[in-house]
């Protein structure tokens, strides 16, 4: 199902001379590690993390340092964080191996079936290799498909530049991948309908409905934490994540504004974490903004990412400009 290019990586390791691999997969993809890490086994001593791993921002190479690594192999995902790694890293984006011909004729005939014209189309890392088929299928069906050059279509849960670049050019976009969580990214971050053309459920679905409902939750939650006198700024130690100056930054202007900041810092951020500060009245995480909009918010207890930090705070603090 997956393609863990199984070769790739025992020659990588081997060229590299690492003698002790620690490997991190997201949770829906450890199940399928057990060839690879057998194969990797028979040049090398493997680790292989039972943490989460939620993406490229998510390294774990501190921990892998820790055990005496050599070699961080990476997968699901492709390089996020700038720069050097603070050991050697290898990224495996573990395409999904599937065909998507028919799926690829179904998304062309519903959108056409809805009268649009140019089309914007996007997939995740799983699911990048397919866009050129998509593209295809929506050329022969009489549509213009709209690929961003830079990105190749691909979008991450943070990172939606490859949309919004081409966003004034399409009519609507079609994400190819399972799930809501990155086509949901897309739809919060342009003005355009964002379809799913979906390789696991083999179905195509609008996200109208999931897009209405997310942001009435996320505008209860700015209103809601206005209203709060006590906030607790979180700063996620992420290695793509942190981001301690936006966290003392917005923690100077609740201060300003009369209201109490308590800086927080954590590398997972759960309702479970949250639970343990029942004083704060609301919450506002500095590190992926996607921890805010996907978390449970439970009863008056709302948490923001840092750009509705900002918004909440041209509520309670505003300014002449």
């Amino acid at each position: 199902m997956y393609d863990f290019e199984i070769e790739k990586a025992v020659r990588e390791v081997a060229k590299r001379g690492a003698k002790r691999v620690f490997v991190q997969a997201p949770d829906g993809l450890k199940q399928f590690l057990a060839e690879l890490v057998s194969k990797l086994s028979e040049v090398c001593e493997v680790y292989v993390s039972i943490n989460p791993c939620y993406g490229g921002c998510d390294l774990e190479d501190g921990r892998a340092l820790m055990i005496g690594a050599d070699m961080v192999i990476h997968i699901g995902h492709r390089k996020f964080i700038e720069g050097e790694e603070k050991i050697q890293t290898l990224y495996l984006s573990a395409p999904h191996v599937v065909d998507v011909k028919e799926l690829a004729s179904s998304a062309a005939t519903e959108l056409k079936g809805r009268g649009l014209t140019r089309v914007g189309v996007l997939a995740n890392v799983q699911h990048i290799d397919y866009v050129g088929e998509f593209a295809r299928a929506l050329d022969a069906a009489g549509l213009v498909p709209v690929v961003d050059r830079q990105t190749g279509g691909l979008v991450l849960g943070c990172r939606t530049d490859g949309a919004k670049r081409i966003e004034s050019e399409v009519d609507a976009f079609l994400f190819i991948g399972g799930g809501d969580f990155h086509p949901l990214g897309v739809a919060m971050d342009v003005e355009k309908e964002v379809f799913v053309a979906d390789p696991y459920r083999n179905e195509v679905r609008g996200t109208a409905e999931i897009m209405k409902k997310t942001l009435s939750q996320r505008w209860w939650a700015i209103m809601e934490a206005a209203k709060s006198r006590r906030f607790g700024v979180i700063v996620v130690t992420k290695p793509g994540q942190f981001s301690i100056h936006s966290a003392e930054k917005i923690a100077a202007e609740l201060r300003e504004a009369g209201r109490e900041a308590h800086l927080l810092v954590g590398d997972e951020v759960t309702p479970e974490r949250l639970s343990a500060f029942p004083f704060i009245e609301s919450f506002i995480i500095t590190g992926c903004p996607r921890i805010a909009t996907d978390s449970h918010q439970g009863p008056n207890r709302p948490v923001l990412n840092e750009a509705e930090a900002w918004k909440m705070l041209e509520i309670i603090n505003p300014r002449d400009k």
